[in-house]
């Protein structure tokens, strides 16, 4: 679905200049001094902006595949020192765990295992004392000092829409504010089932608030003009399929003209 980051009014101006005397008094709201307070009615000169086209998409936050590491032991024996648990940061080669050998000694061999990255334990597989071989996976370890925001493009809308294109991001569960981001590239393959085609933005998180699974919505720039007469989004009222303004009347006070 495309979007106007602001909507020409000219047609807006057309419109009103034509109404009749019937259509424009049947079109007025007439408030007093309290009600315009109560509302909070503010309004806004018309002037010219920038005008932009976007595309609007939903998708979600994923870890970058690259920065996902696994810990594992060169050596079979048993687990007798655990260091680090599943949501722990752990540093570059820090010591996570500690296997003690089946060679023979007294005491056995040991050897430290470090983190191969830094980053946060997303799973461990396993317990103190527990035995372990070579082959096994025992931490899963992700750098998640920045992801991937993938967003679900429309089929249709996919052709205007290049690598470097521009985006608004908005991910609710953490409040208004918006990331920008430019689309890094798509994937290979297209989704059948909801004709979609996934982009790839990648975002930085220093402060870990962003995790993977949430949701994120994507205004994805395809145009823009400068010097469009104009005004804001904010001031549109109304369903999608029949949007209106109010307009302030030029003569009596208080008076907005339904356009």
């Amino acid at each position: 679905m495309k979007h106007s980051t602001f909507i020409s009014i000219l047609s807006l101006l057309t419109a009103i200049s034509i109404l009749t005397a019937a259509d424009r008094e049947a079109n007025t709201v007439i408030l007093d001094e309290t009600g315009v307070k109560n509302l909070r009615i503010q309004t806004e000169l018309a002037k010219k902006r920038v005008y932009e086209t976007t595309v609007f998409a939903i998708g979600h936050l994923e870890e970058i595949p690259a920065n996902r590491s696994v810990l594992s032991t060169r050596i079979a024996g048993r687990v007798v020192k655990l260091k680090a648990f599943v949501g722990d940061t752990v540093a570059k080669d820090q010591v996570l765990a500690v296997v003690e050998s089946r060679q023979p000694g007294n005491p056995p061999p040991t050897i430290e295992l470090k983190a191969p990255r830094a980053g946060i334990v997303i799973k461990s597989h396993v317990r103190l004392g527990e035995p372990v071989e070579p082959d096994r996976e025992l931490m899963d370890i992700a750098d998640r000092s920045s992801l991937w925001a993938l967003a679900h493009i429309p089929e249709p809308e996919v052709p205007d829409i290049r690598p470097g294109a521009e985006t608004r991001i908005h991910i609710p569960a953490i409040g208004e504010q918006t990331i920008e981001a430019k689309l890094a590239r798509f994937v290979v393959e297209a989704n059948h089932k909801t004709s979609t085609l996934d982009g790839i933005f990648v975002i930085p998180n220093p402060d870990g608030r962003l995790r993977p699974g949430m949701r994120a919505e994507f205004s994805i720039l395809t145009g823009r003009r400068q010097d469009v007469l104009a005004v804001p989004n904010s001031s549109i009222q109304g369903p999608p399929s029949s949007p209106i303004v109010f307009v302030k009347d030029f003569e009596l006070p208080n008076a907005f003209v339904r356009a």
